[in-house]
């Protein structure tokens, strides 16, 4: 039985047509990572191509109690068709509503997916169904690294990898995700990642994303070219039948993307964009 007026730390939900699916983000994170997309983008930086940046700067941050939330999935599914959830930005299992907008969700019979840095994965694995899946992000498969990187102790990046195998043996679907980050994690450190996976895991068939780095104002790295995202891939196949590049200069934009919450406020927008707030 849900709990009612419990509060989330959801803030901040997108639409994407091509697949009928949203975009979840929510507040806050228990990483400090470097190189994280928000401290370049608050939200959904799609949408800055789409709405541009004066109109987003009227949107406040106000987090939904689970019911708002509920009500504004139902509206979306009514309204535009639903099919898929994608649980992201900023780290959805530090809330502690979790389960019950695990269970919102499932109650829709939506595809799952959480994206997660790991630490926190084996208290909820319990309430997430076994046709999820999560796409777990590894920083670095050095611990002085990860430290570095994420602000957290060296030693829990074992924590995160055990916990990977635990989210593999629990039956979800587990897709290994890592950042190609020159002069950070290069081809030779998500060669060595790919390598651990399939040694430690057993499974030469776990997927891998290799993510192209955006750079941002609080990190001195550059973004990675073509050739050494394909040379990072051609590394990591050595060991993972399945790797991806998921890249900007790979993949065309499909779709539109909406902005179901925060509405803008149309008039705070056109003030935002005449005194060029």
């Amino acid at each position: 039985m849900r709990r009612p007026h419990v509060e989330t730390r959801i803030y901040h939900i997108t639409y994407y047509d091509y697949d009928e699916s949203i975009y979840i983000q929510f507040a806050g994170c228990n990483f400090t990572c470097l190189g994280c997309i928000r401290n370049r983008f608050a939200w959904d930086h799609h949408l800055y191509e789409e709405d541009g940046a004066e109109k987003l700067a009227s949107l406040e941050l106000r987090t939904l109690n689970i019911e708002e939330f509920k009500g504004i999935v139902k509206d979306v599914e009514r309204e535009m068709g639903l099919r898929k959830a994608v649980l992201g930005g900023g780290e959805p299992t530090i809330d502690p509503a979790f389960c019950d907008i695990v269970k919102v969700l499932n109650d829709m019979n939506l595809k799952l997916t959480l994206l997660t840095n790991g630490l926190l994965l084996d208290k909820v694995l319990n309430c997430m169904p076994r046709s999820s899946a999560v796409e777990l992000s590894i920083k670095s498969v050095h611990p002085e690294r990860f430290s570095m990187y994420t602000g957290r102790d060296g030693s829990e990046l074992s924590v995160v990898l055990k916990n990977m195998g635990l989210a593999l043996r629990s039956g979800l679907e587990l897709i290994v995700e890592t950042i190609l980050i020159p002069g950070f994690n290069e081809a030779r450190d998500v060669e060595l990642l790919a390598e651990y996976v399939a040694s430690s895991l057993s499974d030469e068939d776990v997927p891998m994303i290799i993510d192209e780095y955006v750079p941002v104002p609080s990190a001195p790295w550059r973004r990675p070219t073509l050739e050494e995202l394909i040379e990072a891939r051609r590394r990591a196949e050595k060991y993972l039948r399945k790797v991806v590049v998921r890249s900007s200069y790979m993949m065309k934009r499909q779709g539109r993307t909406y902005l179901i919450y925060p509405k803008l406020d149309v008039a705070r927008a056109q003030k935002a964009t005449s005194f060029g707030a």
